[in-house]
């Protein structure tokens, strides 16, 4: 009998030690929301220039485009994605992609954008220029971010959850 009243007795030792923490992360995410949810912000651009996220966004949309399945990449924001992505690394990528980000304007100033996806998708697996190599890297940011939207994972690629599919 001793030994039963003994482990109730730490049950409720316990149950009296974290109830005070518990207790206050609850106050304070009641605190810190004012009771209600939040709503979210829109993202806005932190590293790239408008004209940057426009040509981001023409690019991107050509690699990954709209069908009859799913929107195409500029629908699903990844050009918001990489700026995100971009705005949060180490300088050095920051200047490749304003580096890289020039030579593609320049490149599309004596070429047109479809001209320029088929030479950048011939030397995809051997790059012959700073702006093939861009390529692989925009077009790995292209896919990366329109994966990991709502508009890839739910409509593309038709994620339901954690949900039995009875056929896929």
């Amino acid at each position: 009998m001793d030994k039963i009243e003994r482990r109730k007795l730490l049950q409720l030792a316990s149950a009296g030690i974290l109830s005070q923490p518990l207790n206050l992360i609850a106050q304070t995410c009641v605190n810190v929301n004012h009771g209600a949810a939040t709503e979210a912000k829109p993202y806005t651009a932190q590293f790239f220039t408008p004209d940057e996220i426009a040509l981001l966004d023409r690019v991107m949309e050509s690699i990954l485009p709209a069908d009859d399945h799913s929107p195409g990449a500029k629908e699903a924001q990844t050009s918001l994605f990489a700026d995100l992505i971009v705005s949060n690394s180490p300088d050095d990528v920051r200047q490749d992609w304003r580096a890289g980000l020039r030579l593609l304007a320049s490149e599309l100033k004596s070429s047109t954008l479809p001209e320029w996806l088929n030479k950048a998708a011939e030397n995809e697996h051997n790059p012959q220029s700073p702006v093939d190599l861009f390529f692989i890297k925009l077009k790995q940011m292209t896919v990366e971010g329109y994966y990991t939207s709502r508009i890839g994972i739910e409509q593309d690629m038709q994620y339901r959850g954690n949900t039995y599919l009875h056929e896929f």
